[in-house]
């Protein structure tokens, strides 16, 4: 998801065409901390959407609104 996006209807059908996939996540938690993992997004609401966690040792499940991915707050590539 590489070239920007600027409307929600977009980046919802995009996380859903994903779903399933292993991809690398890299996640903005605030004053300049960032978290990069490998997962997936598990399942996609019409308001959030999930990801699962692939990290050694721990299965977590996480979610985020659509918007984070429009305020790049999550950012997913390719693994």
């Amino acid at each position: 998801m590489r070239e920007i996006i600027r409307h929600i209807d977009e980046v919802k059908r995009r996380v859903g065409m994903i779903k399933g996939q292993v991809m690398t996540f890299e996640i903005n938690r605030g004053r300049n901390k960032f978290v990069k993992f490998d997962g997936y997004v598990q399942d996609a609401y019409p308001a959030i959407f999930t990801i699962r966690c692939l990290s050694e040792g721990e299965d977590e499940l996480q979610s985020y609104s659509y918007n984070d991915i429009l305020t790049r707050n999550v950012k997913i590539n390719k693994k």
